[in-house]
């Protein structure tokens, strides 16, 4: 029962229980709480029930009836709303600015309903959201309200009373008391009747905000005319199965005819070719019965004036336009012609509060979609379609290609892909002069060819006059790639396509989709605090290359031509040559590329050469890096655990020796404990992610033979910080009673670590500054140089190498004091623990090659100073240290103080 409904009368026939004896003074004091409770319920759904009246005085409550689980699920069903579209009124200050091509959207999800006596009546209670990623005057992006109401299926009137509350920019709530919801929801939605509409209106603060939304109910009736399909058929066949679809079966073509739909369009004139505004399919639901497959659809037509940065970001939002010009249509997929035939209808703009939105006779477009079974470099369209008046016999027809299609979810295993001969030539005669430049003797080197996997293939690359980019190849051969995968049904084999009888070479045909970022004419980098929306004119432009041509595999030579739209027009002289580096070379970069314009430099379409150079990593490479990887965490493992061996051999030691504690370093354990403490206390969870995941984000791999989760790599480390804080108790309370402390080794140490540590920012500093005055563009590949708190956190690594310089110290102060403090298990375990990491450094260094992606597990640079330098210094010094410990637990001290000598060593002191 809702807080509107009328209050239940207790049945005649029942029967009255006397109330059970009770202390008097408890008894007040239950019925005042009682009363309290009661009153403020009551004060309460009083305030909700007048401003339910208020706000809508047409719609009188009525009881609620039992109503089965079905029947309200299908009545929540009905009206929820998942992509609706708001703006504020004219008196409204919320949520300021009224963008068209914003991605304000509004949610409305009913959490119960209910019939009534009334049965016209449904009782509904549910929450409604407004959300707006780019609101700034607030902590919050979105604000949620709380409502109860009734909807009237007589009138197609719903109207709520409720309040609402968001989250502030200091964490604290903001309510908005007594909102009204009012929607005209039609019932049910047709092709001429399909939007929901209304406002919510507020007190101060809130004002009126106008909704807009396409219906989404499951109740939708579609036309009793069945759809017409294309009077044309078009230019590529379509596909001869659904398997593009993901199956035969109805209910998985909905599944995967939903997303397919839903991109961007580019429209033009059949004949002629004349560009038209673009088209948006925003919505699309499928509904399958004994008839087929129905779909309906809501689409919007226009100029895509929108800045590409932020078209970006729509491309993965169902955009609601109002300002444009826009179409709904529903229709069947008509399994004969292997395409969907849809009925459309203009949309009267700004819709209308209280009326349909489409005109009675605007249902004069036919329109249908098919998936084409034929690619070629112009036409790589998942999904094609075209446009036309169905009232007008020969009218002209509108051709339309998805200009985004998911070709990374689709099954391609049909389509086929058809190479422009021109394009190839063209590319040969390229091809053949620069093979001739290029010093590449044939077999010296092995570069990636077909035979071992595809995602050689795939690149990112970036430039000192580009931003970056990444490449992914189309087809390989005769066979289609569709993101990870290819396409071909049996095992993959690439055929010679080209033949070279001068020189025996085999050359392979392949298509390449090429986007990177371009500078504007006047623009300007952006500063990193930027904003990101905050200036357009100072954001790169998004470039896309369909490109066609040959690969060498002896020579790991790469060259196409292709065409891309630029300044309105479609430039197809544009030559790509890409330079693989080898498989067995040692060098950081994936390889060299350009892209270069064929048109003399008079042309209004020239531009200068785009150089570039590409990152990853080949499959080889990456198979050998997850192995690395792998073998790096056992050695961090194996590591940590011998400390916790070394450590309980010196626990031991101490412990069977009471001299011992008196003549360890208290400085020097503070150190050790800390450095175990450390990674204990730094989020590491970065450093636990799968090892293939870092390379194949979309790949979990099974055949890993080694998995460790964060739990294992950390408990080592805090078995030995455990240790070690029981070794600097004992050591601790050993010393209580000594005459003497280690004061002199803080007094040494703590200036010393200060100023290398100060040092450590100088340099830093210096090296960044010169990291930028060698790349002023700011493009830096393979995570860029270290921040100043990662060469702090390696300088405190260097300390740890060092860790027996207190000791040291200590011995030395003690003068001739021969005490083993330290067991040789501890300090010469310990500095072969630190050094085993510069030792495998140089190893890595020879045997693996160097990539963008470091495994940060073993011989980490942000741990510790590592270089050719630093490998050989670092354990230099703590081997210097280690022999200067030897000797002096041998020897005695030979550095002692002038002040410990005076004072004869550390003296034992009886407890009596």
């Amino acid at each position: 029962m809702g807080i509107l409904d009328p209050p239940p009368s207790r049945p005649a026939n029942q029967p009255r229980m006397a109330p059970p004896r009770r202390n008097p003074t408890l008894h007040t004091c239950y019925y005042i709480c009682l009363l309290l409770l009661v009153s403020t319920a009551t004060i309460s759904a009083a305030v909700t029930a007048s401003s339910y009246y208020t706000a809508c005085p047409s719609l009188s409550p009525a009881q609620d009836r039992h109503t089965k689980a079905d029947d309200a699920l299908s009545l929540v069903r009905s009206f929820q709303i998942s992509a609706g579209k708001f703006s504020r009124g004219a008196d409204g200050s919320f949520f300021p600015g009224d963008d068209p091509y914003n991605a304000r959207s509004f949610y409305f999800f009913p959490h119960g309903a209910s019939r009534t006596d009334d049965p016209a009546l449904v009782h509904l209670a549910a929450t409604f959201t407004l959300n707006d990623p780019f609101r700034n005057d607030s902590g919050a992006d979105s604000v949620s309200f709380f409502l109860d109401g009734y909807y009237s299926s007589a009138t197609l009137e719903l109207c709520m009373v409720g309040t609402g509350t968001e989250r502030t920019e200091d964490g604290s709530l903001k309510h908005y008391p007594d909102v009204a919801l009012r929607l005209r929801v039609p019932s049910p939605p047709t092709l001429a009747d399909p939007f929901v509409t209304g406002s919510l209106e507020g007190g101060a603060g809130l004002g009126t905000i106008r909704l807009l939304a396409y219906a989404e109910g499951d109740d939708y009736v579609y036309g009793s005319k069945r759809a017409a399909c294309s009077p044309s058929p078009p230019k590529q066949p379509a596909s001869g199965s659904l398997r593009v679809l993901g199956g035969d079966h109805p209910l998985s073509v909905c599944a995967h005819l939903t997303p397919q739909l839903m991109t961007s369009y580019r429209l033009r004139l059949e004949h002629g070719g004349t560009l038209l505004p673009r088209m948006r399919v925003n919505q699309v639901h499928c509904a399958v019965d004994g008839a087929g497959v129905h779909v309906r659809a809501y689409a919007v037509l226009s100029n895509d004036t929108t800045p590409t940065e932020r078209r970006e970001y729509y491309r993965r939002q169902r955009r609601f336009l109002v300002r444009e010009e826009a179409v709904v249509a529903d229709g069947h997929w008509d399994t004969d012609r292997r395409m969907l035939c849809l009925r459309a209808c203009r949309v009267e703009l700004p819709v209308p509060p209280s009326a349909p939105a489409v005109p009675e006779h605007g249902c004069g477009i036919g329109m249908s979609f098919w998936f084409p079974a034929v690619w070629t470099m112009r036409e790589r369209s998942v999904v094609a379609g075209m446009l036309w008046n169905s009232t007008q016999a020969g009218a002209g027809l509108i051709t339309a290609s998805s200009m985004d299609g998911q070709r990374s979810s689709t099954n391609l295993s049909d389509v086929k892909y058809s190479y422009n001969d021109t394009l190839l030539n063209e590319a040969m005669k390229h091809y053949l002069k620069i093979s001739k430049e290029k010093k590449i003797t044939v077999g010296s080197h092995l570069f990636p060819d077909f035979n071992t996997t595809h995602r050689d293939f795939q690149f990112g690359f970036y430039g000192p006059d580009i931003g970056s980019g990444h490449a992914d190849p189309v087809t390989i051969g005769s066979v289609m790639v569709a993101g990870n995968m290819l396409a071909a049904d049996d095992a993959f084999s690439w055929q010679p396509a080209v033949v070279d009888d001068t020189k025996q070479d085999l050359l392979v045909n392949v298509s390449y989709d090429i986007r990177y970022s371009a500078p504007r004419d006047n623009w300007v980098r952006a500063s990193s605090n930027m904003s990101y929306y905050s200036n357009y004119s100072m954001r790169p432009q998004r470039r896309r290359i369909s490109a066609e041509g040959l690969y060498d595999p002896k020579r790991g030579l790469l060259c196409m031509v292709g065409c891309q739209e630029r300044n309105g027009s479609t430039d197809c002289q544009i030559l790509v040559t890409v330079q693989f580096a080898a498989v067995d070379s040692m060098a950081h970069e994936h390889g060299t590329g350009v892209i270069s314009s064929l048109r003399d430099k008079t042309d209004g379409l020239f531009f200068e050469k785009i150089q570039f150079t590409l990152y990853g990593m080949y499959a080889t490479e990456v198979s050998e890096a997850i192995l690395r990887m792998d073998l790096e965490s056992i050695m961090s493992m194996a590591s940590t655990t011998l400390s916790c061996v070394f450590i309980v051999l010196q626990i031991l030691h101490t412990r069977r020796n009471p001299e011992v504690a008196p003549a360890t370093s208290v400085t020097m354990l503070t150190v050790l404990t800390m450095g175990y403490l450390a990674p204990l206390a730094l989020n590491t969870e970065a450093l636990f992610a799968s090892r293939r995941s870092r390379y194949f984000p979309y790949e979990y791999s099974t055949s890993r033979w080694i998995e460790m989760n964060e739990v294992v790599m950390r408990a080592p480390t805090l078995i030995a910080f455990v240790l070690q804080l029981r070794l600097l108790q004992l050591v601790w309370s050993g010393r209580r009673t000594s005459t003497l402390s280690d004061r002199t080794v803080l007094w040494i140490c703590v200036p010393l670590y200060v100023l290398g540590g100060v040092l450590a920012a100088v340099v830093h500093m210096i090296n960044a500054h010169a990291a930028t005055s060698r790349n002023p563009s700011g493009i830096v590949m393979g995570g860029g140089p270290a921040t100043i708190w990662e060469d702090l956190v390696s300088y405190a690594g260097l300390v740890l190498d060092g860790f027996l310089l207190p000791q040291v110290i200590l011995n030395a102060s003690l003068g001739g004091s021969r005490a083993r403090a330290i067991s040789p298990w501890f300090y010469i375990g310990g500095t072969m623990v630190r050094v085993a990491p510069h030792v495998y450094d140089v190893a890595r260094v020879h045997v693996y090659k160097p990539s963008m992606h470091s495994s940060d597990l073993y011989a980490s640079p942000h741990g510790d100073f590592f270089g050719v330098a630093w490998d050989v210094v670092i354990p230099c010094g703590a081997a210097l240290l280690a022999l200067l410990m030897f000797l002096q637990q041998r020897l005695g001290g030979t550095a002692s103080l002038p002040s410990e000598r005076r004072s004869g060593g550390y003296e034992m002191v009886s407890n009596i």
